[in-house]
């Protein structure tokens, strides 16, 4: 959109990360392809994370209660395409994906930067999104690196 409004142009410049949010267990597991996760408090440590309305994946958060987010890195950059497709829901989202499962059921992702268990507190709709809130109940580092960090061209696509 190369002609996307100044304010379009400047949200596209707010900067964000690239994650896999994982939800559900066994054969009714998902996870998809997020930029807009972010660390909403300390005591106790808590993430949001926006989710489409209506994404599969936001009702297994809801059901199960636990999700998990996959911090990706340059060396898991192969992941992105595999998740940015998305998944309906039934699909086998991790065939060809190396995975670990939490103590909870939630698959994670062992060959991202880093992982995090999150316990579902709340959700609020907002506009198209519903964002989501969780507290970190989990996780690790596998390795150490460094993030992706991920700019738009503008705010009004991913």
């Amino acid at each position: 959109m190369a002609d996307a409004p100044e304010w379009a142009r400047a949200l596209g410049r707010v900067p964000s990360g690239l994650f896999i949010v994982t939800a559900g267990t066994a054969d009714d597991a998902t996870g998809f392809l997020a930029s807009w996760v972010q660390q909403v408090g300390l005591e106790p440590a808590s993430l949001s994370v926006a989710i489409k309305q209506g994404r599969h994946v936001g009702r297994l958060i809801r059901d199960h209660g636990t999700f998990c987010v996959s911090i990706l890195d340059s060396e898991s950059k192969d992941l992105l395409g595999h998740f940015a497709r998305g998944f309906a829901p039934g699909d086998p989202a991790f065939v060809g994906i190396d995975t670990a499962t939490t103590d909870c059921g939630v698959p994670f992702l062992t060959g991202a930067l880093a992982h995090r268990v999150c316990r579902f507190v709340d959700a609020v709709d907002w506009a198209d999104h519903s964002i989501v809130c969780g507290e970190v109940v989990g996780g690790r580092p596998h390795r150490e690196g460094d993030p992706i960090v991920h700019l738009r061209k503008h705010g009004q696509t991913y």
